[in-house]
């Protein structure tokens, strides 16, 4: 599962992935299965083709589990990095998240320069059905207005994880940080995802947060995850 890719061999790999087995997109959008949260969306779910931004300690928990709902029909995610080896992921860990690992093509990158180029690359193609890039800051302004050009052009579902970001937010505030104290950023939605104790039968349990979104509202959620259905169950609208 493992692999090191350089930009070139990335370019070649996903052209490979387009003359294959392409997402298969029912359209624009892509809902999360949870009817109060895609409302909460304005679109009744993610938009594809956009850059999402997500922070907190279970940012990669969340990607897991919409980069799944995105490769369900098919297509390739691609998850970036830099400079970790990637041993960070669990494969049987995301495909109990409903990530199939056999459609997970993992990048680590030697810097941020190079994780910033092979990510913009990525979101070009549209033979992906999501993109995971995860980093250790945000990046620019201009550095992310790049990635959501490219993901408008690609048509590709464009995650930024940035797990340290929330540590600077809950310093502040936990749970009830304002939208307007957010530092700008081009993404279409912004999410904070942080663990709570397990569920029933010890599932996954998360309390999200949607701190802004373009077009539609903010909200606050706890959700477990259903590994039987591969699907979020609503535990509390309000995320207490």
């Amino acid at each position: 599962m493992s692999c090191w890719e350089n930009l070139s061999s990335l370019r070649a790999r996903v052209a490979r992935i387009e003359r294959g087995v392409a997402a298969a997109r029912d359209d624009g959008v892509l809902p999360l299965g949870v009817a109060e949260i895609d409302r909460a969306l304005g679109e009744d779910g993610l938009r594809r083709g956009a850059l999402h931004e997500v922070s907190g300690h279970a940012a990669d928990g969340l990607a897991a589990v919409v980069a799944g709902r995105a490769a369900r029909n098919g297509g390739t995610v691609l998850w970036c990095g830099a400079g970790r080896g990637r041993g960070g992921l669990y494969p049987p860990g995301l495909a109990m998240l409903g990530l199939d690992p056999a459609r997970l093509l993992l990048v680590d990158c030697r810097n941020e320069r190079e994780l910033l180029a092979v990510a913009e690359e990525g979101l070009r193609q549209p033979g992906l059905a999501a993109l995971l890039l995860e980093v250790s800051r945000l990046p620019n302004m201009t550095a992310a207005r790049r990635l959501q050009l490219a993901a408008e052009t690609g048509g590709v579902l464009g995650l930024l994880l940035c797990p340290g970001a929330a540590g600077r937010h809950d310093a502040r505030s936990r749970g009830a940080m304002a939208p307007d104290s957010l530092p700008p950023s081009p993404a279409v939605s912004r999410w904070r995802a942080s663990h709570a104790p397990a569920g029933p039968g010890g599932s996954f349990r998360w309390r999200l947060e949607l701190l802004r979104c373009r077009g539609g509202g903010a909200g606050k959620w706890m959700v477990d995850w259903n590994e039987k259905t591969h699907c979020l169950d609503l535990v509390s609208p309000a995320g207490d």
